[in-house]
């Protein structure tokens, strides 16, 4: 055995192991998110995918099989994640439905195919598979032979789709990302624990080993043979594996925390159209304004920004108003989403601390309801132009 396919057997098996372990774990938590399920449905098809390596040396008469299989797990792969983000990004606990069907049309078309080939000759799977040659269909009957370059061709088509099916679900989820990132601030006044960074490098981790491979499938089916595992990519993967399930065992939806607080009837849909949200609201000019002066209330006299755990549900509880009113409110007459709308008192209630005290700029950010020094210096700079300790240098000689 070369000392390359040690390496590579060594990684691969590394990989397998973590995609196995992991997947069980989340299997166990599919009660807590139906996404966990999907995930760990990703996990297994990457692992049926991958697993040639570790096949060639601990048993390869399942090679033929594992290739076999690996169509309609390959097609698997984006839908299964792209519903574990669905799950991470939904406003309410999110399930499938059948509106979710149409994403399992590649792999399902990719199962039959698997199954077409499981039940062809040993010979003829060898013969297509291993030796990548079709000279064993000459001796086949003319229905069996065109049936097998009919179920080829499908198969090819099956590889480019993957690699458009792939595109289309990286775009659907920077979409959905960027929509939601969005609603956070409609919600939430503290978004940074929520708003997912860490996808984004994953996709920057995980789009080296996804180009190398769709480079290898293309070429492996439109032109000629290339080595499909090679120990770079296949130690990207592991990164990427290990980077992933490190973050998806620890990262709980957004908007859980509001779940059952937050009626789905009641709740601003800004993932939906944004234009159309308020298109059937029954409220008035002077129930626009009634409602920005008790919000004005809360946040002068009651100061509620304070609460660091503040968010649109709580605040619609304390001022006894709904929350789709009080989203309206701020977007149609204050012009300011909720993130801002409280961030701006609490940066008003910092910069007064920061010239009258000598408290700590952490201190000041606690008090002042921020959970975090990093948000605290963000929105700082936002409104004022100037870090804390610049502020404070030019408004006081403490």
């Amino acid at each position: 055995m070369q000392p390359s396919e040690i390496y590579l057997f060594a990684i691969n098996i590394a990989t397998l192991t973590l995609l196995g372990f992991n997947a069980s774990l989340l299997i166990t938590k599919k009660r807590q998110n139906f996404g966990y399920a999907s995930l760990s449905c990703c996990f297994i098809a990457i692992a049926i995918v991958i697993c040639q390596p570790s096949l060639k040396l601990l048993a390869p008469e399942w090679r033929q099989t594992q290739l076999i299989v690996s169509l309609p797990a390959l097609l698997l792969i984006a839908p299964s994640f792209w519903f574990y983000i669905k799950s991470l990004t939904a406003e309410s606990k999110w399930t499938l439905t059948k509106h979710d069907k149409w994403h399992f049309a590649l792999p399902a078309i990719g199962l039959f195919i698997s199954l077409f080939a499981l039940v062809l000759p040993s010979e003829i799977q060898h013969g297509l598979l291993v030796d990548g040659d079709d000279v064993v269909l000459e001796s086949a009957s003319p229905f069996l032979r065109y049936s097998v370059y009919t179920g080829l061709i499908i198969t090819f088509l099956l590889v480019i789709s993957w690699v458009l099916q792939s595109a289309f679900y990286v775009v659907k989820t920077l979409v959905r990302l960027n929509r939601y990132r969005t609603h956070l601030k409609d919600i939430f006044a503290t978004t940074e624990q929520k708003e997912m960074g860490w996808l984004t490098a994953l996709a920057l981790l995980v789009g080296i080993p996804w180009g190398l491979f769709a480079i290898n499938l293309t070429l492996n089916n439109l032109l000629f043979p290339s080595e499909m595992y090679t120990p770079f990519s296949s130690l990207l993967l592991l990164l990427a594996v290990t980077f992933l399930a490190t973050w998806a065992l620890r990262q709980k939806p957004g908007f859980e925390e509001i779940f059952d607080e937050i009626n789905k009837d009641d709740e601003p849909r800004v993932l939906s159209a944004t234009q159309n949200k308020y298109k059937t609201s029954a409220l008035t000019e002077d129930n626009l304004q009634h409602i920005a002066n008790k919000l004005e209330n809360a946040m002068q006299t009651e100061q509620v920004y304070l609460n660091a755990a503040l968010s649109l549900p709580i605040l619609a509880k304390s001022i006894n108003t709904s929350s789709t009113y009080i989203s309206q409110t701020l977007n149609e007459r204050l012009k300011v989403n909720f993130f801002d709308y409280v961030n701006g008192y609490r940066v008003k209630h910092a910069k007064n601390e920061l010239t009258s005290t000598n408290k700590t700029v952490l201190d000041i950010a606690m008090d002042a309801g921020f959970n975090s020094k990093s948000a605290f210096y963000t929105a700082f700079k936002k409104y004022t132009g100037f870090t804390p300790m610049q502020y404070r240098k030019q408004h006081t000689s403490l």
